[in-house]
């Protein structure tokens, strides 16, 4: 399995089949700024894409006062693992590109909104919490999360 940079478009699969199935098409899981020149996108390849992610140049709307605005942060978003190759490293693989990634673009920070099931994967990956749960319609519970690079 390899970590590399990727297509907005080749993310979608993963992200209709693990994080938004309640969309209607492969084609519906785009995120508004997944083509904005400061996005990147991850994918683990075996050889096809089994994990994804993606990062942004974003600040939190929800919690604005989360980083001090001098401070770089990336956003981590849209992560998921095919379930059949959960617990073999991918994930923890795509977080260590992520935060690479992330400190080569500058940044001092990754935030990301964790879906509950998910924190106990984050906080063993070195993230922090930054806030008590919170819903998203439609996805369910999560916290802010961030990890120092």
């Amino acid at each position: 399995m390899i970590v590399q940079r990727i297509s907005p478009e080749a993310t979608r699969a993963v992200r209709h089949r693990v994080l938004w199935p309640h969309r209607a098409t492969v084609a519906d899981c785009t995120i508004d700024i997944d083509g904005a020149p400061h996005a990147v996108h991850l994918g683990a390849l075996a050889p096809d894409v089994v994990g994804v992610l993606s990062l942004f140049d974003q600040r939190p709307d929800r919690f604005p006062d989360a980083f001090p605005a001098e401070r770089p942060v990336y956003r981590l978003r849209a992560m998921g693992v095919l379930p059949e190759w959960r617990r073999q490293g991918v994930g923890e693989a795509l977080i260590e590109a992520a935060c690479a990634e992330a400190r080569g673009l500058g940044a001092e920070e990754i935030w990301c909104d964790a879906r509950k099931v998910a924190l106990p994967f984050y906080t063993a990956c070195g993230f922090r919490f930054l806030s008590e749960l919170y819903d998203i319609p439609v996805i369910g519970p999560h916290r802010m999360m961030a990890r120092a690079l």
